[in-house]
């Protein structure tokens, strides 16, 4: 029961968030924090939360941050933040494999709209609409 709530609740934050960076370009920081503070408080109730596990998740979400500082906004802080909110909820490694198939799945999409002419390389894709793609791949392969 607990996995299909935390999964439920990323899918929500991801859904929710897929929507704004798709429209806006923009993350709601507030649902992000509000999002960590309901999975830090489901785990303690469940006694399921592990200190090192979640901090392992945010230091891959504090990396993107700083990512997003050095590349002068290239990737957005708000995705950052979204890691952070994800590693703190699944752990580290699906975090990890959550954003290393997100940017394949980017990288892919943008190469084909390149070819196809209906891009440029200048313009920016939201990254937020691939990771709910990939992670409900993850959720119905259960990986």
């Amino acid at each position: 029961m607990e996995e299909l709530i935390n999964n439920t609740l990323i899918m929500i934050l991801l859904g929710i968030c897929s929507y704004f960076d798709f429209k806006e370009r923009k993350i709601p920081v507030v649902l992000i924090f509000l999002s960590i503070g309901l999975h830090i408080a489901f785990s303690v109730y469940w006694g399921s939360f592990s200190i090192g596990s979640s901090l392992a998740g945010l230091l891959l979400g504090a990396g993107l941050c700083l990512l997003s500082v050095f590349s002068k906004g290239a990737l957005g802080i708000g995705d950052g933040l979204l890691a952070a909110a994800c590693g703190i909820s699944l752990g580290f490694y699906k975090t990890l494999a959550l954003f290393f198939y997100g940017f394949l799945l980017t990288g892919l999409i943008g190469f084909f709209f390149l070819i196809g002419k209906k891009k440029s390389r200048k313009e920016e894709m939201p990254l937020v609409p691939f990771l709910y793609l990939v992670y409900g791949s993850m959720c119905f392969l259960e990986l």
